[in-house]
């Protein structure tokens, strides 16, 4: 969960995508058996990795917008070419059913934004899941997301603007 408001300006731009304080992200979504090359959920791409959860969660912009918005920000985080590479093709290939799974629970009104008010759990041992089903009990909801923001057109593309 973001500590806090994540602002990512885009290159040279002035547009920024911001991922809202209490947003819950599992950062990248490597499987395990690509960790023994270095590829885990945590690395010099976990930045774009938050902001890629969040684009797919609000879904302002297309999935492939999304994608290669996550290699314009690894870009700017320094990561490496294969590391980019590697985790392109696993989004083009794979990223689908985390799309559509996203689109159903927002569906649902299952939030992913926790209020400042409900940050720290009373049980610090809860499971997301659990703690979620508890969120929407007490009527929370994630803001409205705006829909095709400006900043997804630098998704057209992977060169950083």
């Amino acid at each position: 969960m973001t500590a806090e408001e994540m602002e990512y300006i885009i290159g040279k731009t002035n547009d920024r995508i911001i991922v809202p304080k209490g947003f819950v992200t599992d950062f990248a979504s490597i499987p395990q058996p690509l960790w023994s090359f270095g590829l885990t959920p945590h690395g010099q791409y976990s930045r774009a990795a938050v902001i890629h959860d969040f684009l797919y969660w609000a879904q302002g912009c297309t999935k492939e917008q999304a994608d290669r918005l996550m290699v314009v920000a690894m870009k700017e985080s320094n990561v490496g070419s294969f590391d980019e590479t590697v985790i392109y093709d696993g989004l083009y290939i794979g990223g689908k059913p985390a799309w559509n799974a996203n689109a159903a629970e927002r569906k649902a009104g299952l939030p992913r934004i926790v209020p400042a008010k409900y940050l720290k759990p009373p049980n610090p041992n809860v499971k997301w899941a659990e703690y979620r089903q508890e969120l929407v009990k007490a009527g929370v909801k994630d803001p409205e997301f705006e829909t095709r923001p400006s900043y997804c057109k630098y998704g057209d593309s992977t060169t950083v603007p």
